[in-house]
């Protein structure tokens, strides 16, 4: 798993596939398995108990760490 220590876009400010995981948090780039870098789970600040998934590309991961 990779971190970042760059905060991420408030999860309201996202797409569903953004949350999900399938887009890139930053730049919405289209994830699949291979290529995508899972952020961690992440506590969702508008539900409580609800948590996020974040993911980014490589390129947009790398940039931010």
């Amino acid at each position: 798993m990779a971190t970042t220590v760059q905060e991420l876009p408030q999860p309201t400010a996202l797409s569903d596939k953004q949350l999900r995981g399938a887009s890139c948090v930053w730049c919405g780039e289209h994830l699949n398995t291979a290529i995508a870098v899972d952020l961690g789970a992440r506590p969702d600040p508008a539900y409580s108990g609800v948590r996020w998934y974040p993911r980014a590309c490589p390129a947009c991961a790398a940039g931010r760490s």
